[in-house]
C-alpha cells in the first residue's frame, strides 16, 4: 500500500507540471500601476516591425472587445508584452517583458465595463507630470484603459511614438477606434507658456485640437467646459491659437484618415499641470467635460 504522503507529494508534482505552460498574472498583492510605470521605463529603444505591430492591434482588439479583459489578457499573443493583475483589483496591465523592453509602453485597462474612454501621456518624461496625471484620472475614473510611452521622446530621432508612422500605441489607438467608433481618445501633452511664439500662446492655459484645421463642434463645446469648470484660458486651435494644433501628431492622423472624429489632444501649461495633479475636484471637472462633450 502506498504511502499517503507519498501519493500526495505526487499529485502536487502532477498539478505543477499541468500548469507549467500556462501563462499567468502575477501576483495581485505585488504591484500598483505606480510601482510598474516606475519599472517599465527603457533604456533601449527599437521600432517594432511591421508583422508585430499588426499582431498588437488584433490582440488590443480582442483586449478592448471582451467582456472579460482579465481573461483576454491571458489568452492573446502581443510580441514583447505580458499581462500583469494590480493591487486595484479591476484592472489589468499589459507590459513589456522584463527580458524585452524595447519602448513599446505599458497598457492599462479596466477588467469589465467601463466608459469609453482612452487615456495616453505619450510624452511622460518629457511633458513633467503628464504621466502621473493620466494614471491619476485613469485610476480616479471609469475610463476604460490608459497607455504610457515607456521610453524618453528624444532619446533617438524615431522613439517620439506620436511623431513615427507607426508603433504599439497606434496599435491600440486604431483597436480602440475600431471597437468603440464613438468612444473618446484623450492624449495628455504639456507646453511651457514662456516658450509659446504667440500672444495667445502665451495666454493659454490649455490648448485643445484634434489635428485638423476645421475641428468638430464637440470639441468646441469641451474647450468651453473646460474654461468654465477649471477657470481657466482653455483655447481652441485654430480658432484662438495657431500652435500646438497637433498637425504633425501622427496618432491622430492615422485615425482621422480611418473617420474617427473622438481624438482630444490636450495641451496644458505647467501651473496647471501641477494644479491637476494636486486637486482631485479639478481633475474630476476635466473627466466630466471629457465624457459629456464626446461626438
Amino acid at each position: 500500500m502506498l504511502d499517503k504522503g507519498y501519493l500526495k507529494g505526487c499529485l502536487l508534482l502532477a498539478a505543477m507540471l499541468l500548469i507549467t505552460d500556462v501563462m499567468t498574472l502575477a501576483s495581485p498583492s505585488a504591484h500598483s500601476l505606480d510601482s510598474l510605470l516606475e519599472q517599465a521605463r527603457s533604456e533601449v529603444y527599437a521600432v517594432p516591425e511591421r508583422p508585430y505591430i499588426v499582431q498588437a492591434e488584433e490582440g488590443f482588439r480582442h483586449w478592448l472587445f471582451m467582456d472579460d479583459r482579465r481573461e483576454a489578457a491571458q489568452s492573446m499573443e502581443i510580441p514583447g508584452v505580458e499581462p500583469v493583475a494590480l493591487s486595484q483589483p479591476d484592472i489589468v496591465v499589459l507590459i513589456e517583458k522584463q527580458d524585452d523592453r524595447l519602448g513599446r509602453g505599458l497598457y492599462a485597462a479596466r477588467v469589465q465595463g467601463s466608459t469609453p474612454l482612452l487615456i495616453q501621456a505619450p510624452h511622460q518624461y518629457y511633458d513633467l507630470h503628464t504621466g502621473t496625471l493620466a494614471s491619476q484620472l485613469f485610476l480616479e475614473s471609469d475610463a476604460m484603459a490608459s497607455a504610457w510611452n515607456t521610453m524618453h521622446r528624444y532619446h533617438g530621432d524615431d522613439s517620439d511614438l506620436v511623431h513615427i508612422s507607426d508603433s504599439y500605441l497606434h496599435a491600440l489607438s486604431r483597436a480602440f477606434a475600431d471597437v468603440y467608433p464613438g468612444g473618446r481618445i484623450l492624449q495628455l501633452h504639456g507646453f511651457s507658456s514662456a516658450k509659446r511664439k504667440s500672444r495667445a500662446g502665451r495666454e493659454a492655459e490649455a490648448i485643445l485640437s484634434d489635428g485638423s484645421r476645421k475641428p468638430l463642434e464637440s470639441l468646441s463645446q469641451l474647450t468651453r467646459c473646460l474654461s468654465q469648470r477649471l477657470g481657466i484660458r482653455a483655447m481652441l486651435f485654430p480658432r484662438d491659437v495657431r500652435e500646438l494644433g497637433a498637425t504633425t501628431n501622427t496618432v491622430g492622423s492615422n485615425l482621422r484618415a480611418r473617420g474617427f472624429d473622438g481624438f482630444v489632444h490636450l495641451e496644458l501649461e505647467s501651473e496647471l499641470r501641477k494644479r491637476l495633479i494636486s486637486d482631485a475636484d479639478a481633475r474630476n471637472s476635466l473627466i466630466q467635460c471629457v465624457t459629456e462633450t464626446s461626438p
